[in-house]
Formats: C-alpha cells, sequence, structure tokens
C-alpha cells in the first residue's frame, strides 16, 4: 500500500488527488467558520413568564450603531408581524390585529440598543415563541400562567385542572 502511495506522490493522478484533497478541506473549513459565524449571530432563547390579563416585557437588545437608522422587527411563531421599528421609528402599519393596542416598544431607550417590547393585556393565545430581528436574532419564549387565587385551592384539583389546561394547549399546537 505504502508503494503504491509512493508511486502516486509524483504521477499526474497524484497531484490532481492532492489538489482535490485541499479543496475539500479548504470548503470544509470554510463551512465551519461560516456556521460558527452564524451562530454567533444568534442568541440564546429567553423564556418569559407573563400571567393572563398582565402584562410582559420581551427582551431584545442590540450593540449595533448608528441606532438612530436602525431597523428591527418583532414577530410571532416567524410569521405574525406583532412590532416593527423602521429607520428608528416605532411602526404598526403592518401590525397584526391581534396586538393592536397590545404591543409598545420603549422608544426613549432605542438609541441605548434598547428594543424590548412590551405586551398588555396577555391573553391564552400569546403564549409561544416570538423573535426580534435586530443586528443579531433574539428569541423569546413567552410562557403563559393563570393568576394565583387569593383563596385556597384543593392540591389536587389544582393540578387536575393545571393538566387540562396543559393537555388543551398541546391540542391547540
Amino acid at each position: 500500500m505504502i508503494h503504491r502511495l509512493k508511486a502516486l506522490k509524483g504521477s499526474t493522478l497524484g497531484r490532481l488527488l492532492a489538489v482535490a484533497f485541499d479543496t475539500v478541506l479548504y470548503y470544509a473549513i470554510w463551512c465551519c467558520i461560516v456556521l460558527l459565524s452564524l451562530l454567533s449571530e444568534v442568541s440564546l432563547q429567553v423564556s418569559v413568564v407573563g400571567f393572563i390579563g398582565d402584562s410582559a416585557v420581551l427582551p431584545c437588545f442590540s450593540k449595533e450603531r448608528p441606532l438612530k437608522e436602525i431597523t428591527v422587527y418583532w414577530r410571532y411563531n416567524d410569521d405574525l408581524n406583532v412590532y416593527d421599528i423602521i429607520d428608528g421609528q416605532g411602526s404598526v402599519e403592518d401590525q397584526h390585529s391581534a396586538y393592536k393596542g397590545r404591543a409598545e416598544m420603549f422608544s426613549d431607550d432605542f438609541e441605548k440598543g434598547n428594543f424590548s417590547l412590551k405586551l398588555s393585556d396577555l391573553q391564552h393565545n400569546d403564549t409561544g415563541k416570538y423573535i426580534c430581528y435586530a443586528s443579531d436574532i433574539h428569541t423569546v419564549e413567552l410562557l403563559r400562567k393563570n393568576k394565583p387565587s387569593k383563596k385556597k385551592i384543593n392540591p389536587s384539583k389544582q393540578k387536575k385542572k393545571e393538566t387540562k389546561e396543559h393537555n388543551q394547549d398541546q391540542r391547540r399546537l
């Protein structure tokens, strides 16, 4: 086997194989670098818990400058338009009707890179994945809980109620 490799080393076929190997190695390294750079731009997923009827703040921060001209998009499940910031100005022109009057931004903090979204009057169907497309991609999972009641509930009844709600949520997905 070693004799065959030595014989190929000086031949045209050997040189072609060496070039092919170098090319494959180059593209493999290039693909790894691209994947690593993409992964570094995507932030880790954050979970936020909100109570039905209350408000929740979904965090999104950017280091990009100049922030006066930045464009940021908030989407629900990668589809519904929750809120847009176009050239540093809030825009609800294309906002989905489910978020009208309930989604707001902290516009005074745009210059600081804060593009967090405040979602008011949380509803059952607000649960899910929200994505903030800024200089980085921020994913926020909104989890909902019912407000704790002030009266004492039998623990076994509470567990049955939570199980029933969980099953309803799973059927909806």
